[in-house]
């Protein structure tokens, strides 16, 4: 017997260099070796079987030779001990050692196949004409919207801030980032807060935050196509379902407010499809990426943390299951144990280290570990002052009221969505297991914000339900990609499925109902921004900003560090064409300057009405009321009292210190 040659001539021939420029021609190569070597891989094994045949055929005939000459010796008059019992090899018995180590290989080979099959080469091309085609028009929507329409939520523009803040300030500094919010959505927009010098508008009108949400709602969609590919969905029905998405007006207006939904959204869906992976392949490079994946979402969004709660049950679970069934031979249950202790380490690890890295580093800044929940500013401060005004949205203030509110603004998002989850689950085991897996992750937030609705602790706003939108759409290629394959009925009905919810969404944005606020404000100024209009400057917290800061630079007495203000900074800070002139919250002596500002240098106090966490307005509570102080007067003033959010007055400090602390002690105020 002969084995065959590694490569022919021909074959070697995929071995030429291909140049930089033939990247399709070097595509095509890989895939070829990658078939050749599959190929070459199975004859060997066959090679090596018929090896193992010929060996036991040549000992057979050893054995007869050894019974002939037996034969021979005895009717010489020699006595033969007869031992062919004891040597006798049966051809079809295997050790149990070899029977478990072929399984292994076998299932191996499996996983392989399945992982090929899913491979990054598969659907590249779609996916990135879907990122970059929506990466556009998501910043031609944000740009109308906020460049032109002037309408920005103020949260987004209040990141804005706070990342000029680490770049351009009379204090720059990493922390300035700030530690109530999730620190990423402000990070990644660094690198075009940075261009604010060469086109200001990156920070005055919040396009800094409206790249950064449009990156990552591009990147949402591409990975929920992703999820289709390796779901087994076809092509029509995956595009399709990712169209329907993105028309959705709670994906297109986060894909382009700079909010950080979309952020969060992205980091959710990467975890969603590689923890449907690493079930089916068992690659720990996988569950590797689900646990940076949530890690990044805690950084992004706080409610990430029930995801993890969710997910750690579903991954013990499955390493159980699946290291019992694991080889031939029975594994103890302190192998098992091991086993899953293993994978949830590797899935805690980098959530558990992040979570207690950033409480850390924020109690060691600012002493709070959990400011989000202690803090003024924080989000359980601002909905406890809001009380009042979040019961008149929901019009119930009993518990069973607030959750049966938020249950219907789901209803609003994605009104069938029970109706897929039940579909997906009732089907074969593997997509019950990528419906479990989309709902462990997917839908832990929903469920973690009906716990908050219903004790009050959070604010009743519709964009809180974006997630269902995404959720609806996975369950759908889910059941659309059940073999065998669904009926045309089915497939139709899961793709149907997300129709209603835009249109019920569009219903809900455009009559004001369910605190669709940033949408409504969103859409409204879209269509003014195509007609070339904006909005009413006592709207607009971008025009206002841009107005108020400008017309405090030209005042003659301004340097930096001679305007103190709070709440007021968030629409006028980013439009500063000195940065520097602000003393804000961030700056570390920030505490004394409120305190005592006259001995701090400041000659003005900017406020605006509606403050509700103000430390200027908690020092001098008189100030507004008064028009002034025996220490300030009022020396300006834009807006009136019919819109607080752009009602500013500028106060003039009298006899300030004319020590002026322009770059304060790094350690001082600590």
């Amino acid at each position: 017997m002969t084995l065959t040659p590694a490569l022919s001539e021909s074959e070697g021939q995929l071995f030429e260099p291909v140049s930089a420029d033939s990247a399709s021609s070097a595509r095509a190569a890989a895939a070829a070796l990658s078939t050749l070597l599959s190929e070459r891989e199975q004859q060997l094994s066959a090679s090596v079987d018929s090896l193992f045949v010929t060996g036991l055929q040549a000992d057979r005939r050893l054995s007869e030779i050894s019974i002939m000459l037996g034969d021979l010796a005895a009717a010489g008059g020699y006595q033969v001990p007869d031992l062919t019992a004891a040597q006798e090899v049966i051809v079809d018995a295997q050790h149990p050692a070899v029977i478990e180590a072929e399984q292994i290989l076998a299932d191996q080979r499996i996983k392989m196949g399945r992982t090929r099959r899913v491979g990054p080469e598969v659907g590249r091309i779609e996916r990135r004409i879907t990122f970059v085609a929506f990466t556009a028009l998501f910043i031609a929507i944000g740009y109308i919207s906020a460049r032109v329409g002037g309408m920005i939520p103020g949260d987004a523009l209040s990141r804005v801030g706070s990342g000029q803040s680490v770049l351009f300030s009379r204090d720059p500094h990493l922390e300035a980032l700030g530690f109530i919010w999730g620190p990423f959505p402000t990070m990644f927009q660094l690198p075009f807060i940075a261009l604010r010098a060469f086109w200001l508008p990156f920070t005055s009108t919040g396009m800094a935050a409206i790249v950064v949400s449009a990156l990552f709602m591009a990147g949402t969609l591409s990975q929920l196509l992703a999820w289709g590919i390796e779901t087994g969905t076809k092509q029509w029905f995956r595009i399709a379902a990712v169209l329907l998405v993105a028309a959705q007006p709670l994906i297109w207006t986060h894909g382009g407010n700079g909010m950080s939904e979309a952020c969060w959204l992205f980091f959710l869906v990467l975890a969603t499809r590689h923890l449907a992976r690493w079930i089916e392949t068992d690659d720990t490079r996988s569950l590797v990426v689900v646990g940076s994946a949530i890690a990044a979402g805690y950084l992004t969004r706080y409610e990430t943390a029930a995801v993890f709660a969710a997910v750690l049950p579903v991954v013990a679970l499955v390493t159980w299951n699946r290291s019992a069934a694991q080889g031939v031979t029975p594994r103890s249950a302190m192998n098992r144990r091991w086993d899953t202790v293993v994978d949830l380490t590797i899935l805690a690890f980098p959530v558990v280290v992040t979570m207690v890295a950033w409480a850390v580093a924020s109690w060691a800044i600012i002493g709070e570990p959990f400011p989000q929940f202690t803090s003024a500013y924080g989000n359980s401060a601002l909905v406890a002052r809001s009380a009042a005004s979040n019961i008149e949205l929901i019009g119930d203030a009993a518990s069973a009221g607030r959750a049966w509110f938020f249950i219907r603004q789901m209803l609003v998002a994605s009104p069938l969505l029970v109706v897929l989850a039940v579909m997906a689950l009732w089907g074969t085991r593997r997509t019950c297991l990528r419906a479990t897996v989309a709902l462990a992750v997917l839908g832990s937030p929903l469920a973690l914000q009906l716990l908050f609705a219903a004790k009050g602790s959070t604010f009743p706003w519709l964009r809180y339900t974006v997630i269902a939108v995404v959720l609806a759409a996975a369950l759908a290629m889910v059941i659309a990609s059940e073999p065998p394959k669904r009926s045309v009925w089915v497939t139709g009905f899961a793709l149907f499925a997300l129709l209603p919810g835009i249109f019920w969404t569009l219903h809900v944005v455009q009559t004001e109902q369910y605190a669709s606020f940033d949408q409504t404000e969103a859409i409204e100024a879209l269509s003014l921004g195509i007609n070339g209009d904006s909005v009413d400057p006592m709207r607009s917290m971008t025009i206002m900003g841009q107005q108020v800061a400008e017309e405090i630079d030209t005042r003659l007495d301004v340097e930096p560090g001679t305007v103190l203000m709070d709440q007021a900074g968030i629409g006028v800070l980013p439009a500063a064409p000195r940065p520097n002139v602000y003393v804000v919250p961030s700056d570390r002596d920030f505490g004394p300057a409120v305190a005592a500002p006259q001995d701090f240098g400041v000659r003005y106090l900017l406020l605006l009405e509606s403050s509700g966490a103000d430390q200027l307005v908690s020092q001098f509570p008189d100030l507004w009321e008064g028009g002034g102080t025996g220490f300030a007067k009022q020396v300006a003033e834009w807006g009136d009292e019919s819109a607080p959010k752009t009602h500013y007055r500028l106060f003039e400090v009298k006899d300030p210190d004319p020590t002026n602390r322009a770059q304060p002690d790094p350690e001082f105020g600590r």
